[in-house]
């Protein structure tokens, strides 16, 4: 962190980001201190609370609702952190990020309802290996795309870094 104060653990809780990183997230002053609130979590947990609520109102779903609900909702939020990390393009605005999230609040919400009533049912099941299976093939391209580079460079670097020997010998030979 370029600041010499280190950031509170209350504070990296509701950011999830260093303060180098607060453009991700809506930022406000209280009692002159600053604060940062992840703007992805501030769609997720509301949406989430919302259709929780909705859902003990309802009842059980039709089941074109759960798969719905489950599927379609959090497709948004996938599909933005998958392309901002695979292409390595920019972080979306925080209004895009903030919209996303409850969508994909909106899913976690949704699957906690089923779960209520039809405890890991097809699409509960469906939803958890989709969003695993894309958490780890984005993993994946990630690592091969960005990580096997990062890997080389740093070999280029031991490489090229003189021995022990070979740093004393230059640093006395500057000294004559």
């Amino acid at each position: 962190m370029q600041d010499t104060e280190r950031q509170s653990f209350f504070s990296l809780l509701l950011s999830h980001y260093p303060k180098e990183r607060w453009h991700l997230c809506y930022r406000f002053r209280v009692r002159g201190r600053e604060w940062a609130l992840c703007s992805r979590c501030l769609g997720i947990f509301p949406a989430m609370i919302a259709t929780i609520l909705v859902g003990k109102l309802t009842g059980p779903w039709p089941w074109w609702a759960e798969w719905g609900v489950l599927m379609l909702a959090p497709l948004p939020a996938v599909i933005d952190w998958s392309t901002t990390a695979v292409l390595g393009k920019p972080d979306r605005k925080n209004w895009i990020r903030m919209t996303t999230g409850i969508g994909l609040g909106m899913g976690i919400g949704g699957a906690l309802h089923v779960n209520s009533y039809a405890l890991l049912n097809q699409p509960v099941s469906a939803q958890f290996l989709w969003i695993v299976g894309t958490v780890f093939l984005v993993r994946l391209t990630t690592y091969l795309r960005f990580g096997l580079k990062r890997r080389k460079d740093v070999k280029e670097r031991k490489r090229a870094r003189p021995s022990l020997e070979e740093y004393i010998r230059q640093s006395f030979d500057t000294k004559e």
